[in-house]
């Protein structure tokens, strides 16, 4: 029910995100180091195979508003359970076997958010200038001429530099940022593991009883990290995160009840996992909606001057279609 639940919520953010400003894929790949420990009869707790590096791969599908922040999707491996097993359940802390876990799936979702690049070398400006705009201020438009014999060649010239104004006045500053550059992507979300099983199992071998309790075993984590993208002009190359995750579902204490002869003991046990990962990927724009520019908007009208003829007057209006 609930991993029927979680997938149709990611149907519906993937057909949302298709409409975004920004839908980005990023594969990773990359290793992830999980430290699990337990808790005997409530001692202290102990790590029983210490901090352990495993593989880690995965696919995540990111959504960006124009603002530079946005919710996230993914998909990656996980491997923090620890295989805690005993026979005596009296002696259990000190006799002991421990094995890593079996690779699972995890699922991801948060929000992120994207600064703006930081460019390693100092932008430079360059503003692109249209000759008309040397003309002096008394040359406008509606400005006569002494000369009736130019009258018409002046009010043409003059019109065309009126309209080589306007559309100057749409062509703003153009900041040429080359080279490379930096972007942090800083997030916090949740992760979550849908088939988690039994914590404890009780098997019989060689004729003894075995105890065999799978510590770490979450389904529910808090994760946080921070990512640096790095880029070239306008393209985006590759993806460097650092994440961290501490898992908070399904790690309740958890009650071994043995009977030897006519003794009965009663072993709790109680566990915790946490780790952090490093992952390396490549991003891939799938859709972007970029601003349209609508322009060269004109009409036409009689102007009776002292030539007695028609003018054409352009009305250049530039504005940002998001």
């Amino acid at each position: 029910m609930r991993t029927a639940a979680l997938t149709s919520v990611l149907f519906v953010a993937f057909g949302y995100a298709a409409n975004s400003q920004q839908l980005t894929l990023l594969p990773h790949v990359g290793f992830e180091n999980s430290r699990t420990t337990t808790s005997y009869n409530d001692l202290r707790s102990f790590a029983p195979l210490g901090g352990e590096f495993s593989p880690q791969a995965g696919v995540r599908l990111d959504y960006k508003f124009k603002q530079g922040f946005g919710p996230y999707l993914g998909i990656s491996t996980s491997r923090s359970i620890v295989l805690f097993s005993f026979t005596d359940p009296e002696n259990g802390m000190n006799i002991f076997n421990a094995s890593p876990g079996n690779m699972q799936l995890r699922f991801e979702g948060g929000y992120q958010f994207s600064t703006n690049p930081v460019y390693f070398n100092k932008s430079k400006q360059q503003s692109v200038k249209s000759p008309s705009q040397k003309i002096s201020a008394k040359k406008n438009c509606g400005e006569e001429n002494a000369a009736k014999s130019s009258c018409c060649s002046k009010s043409y010239s003059a019109s065309s530099s009126c309209c080589s104004e306007n559309k100057s006045k749409a062509r703003q500053t153009i900041n040429k940022n080359k080279g490379n550059w930096i972007r942090l992507l800083p997030s916090i979300g949740v992760g979550f593991i849908p088939s988690v099983k039994t914590d404890v199992i009780t098997k019989m071998q060689g004729g003894q009883t075995t105890y065999e309790y799978k510590a770490g075993n979450w389904n529910t984590a808090l994760m946080t990290g921070v990512g640096f993208e790095f880029g070239r002009n306008k393209q985006r190359l590759f993806n460097v995160s650092v994440n961290y995750f501490n898992g908070i579902g399904n790690l309740n204490k958890q009650t071994i009840t043995s009977v030897s002869g006519s003794k009965t003991t009663i072993t709790h046990l109680e566990s915790d996992a946490s780790g952090w990962n490093v992952k390396v990927g490549i991003p891939f724009t799938l859709a972007q909606k970029n601003p349209v520019m609508k322009r060269a908007e004109y009409k036409t009208h009689r102007n009776e001057g002292r030539c007695g003829q028609y003018r054409i007057e352009y009305k250049t209006r530039c504005r940002i279609i998001q």
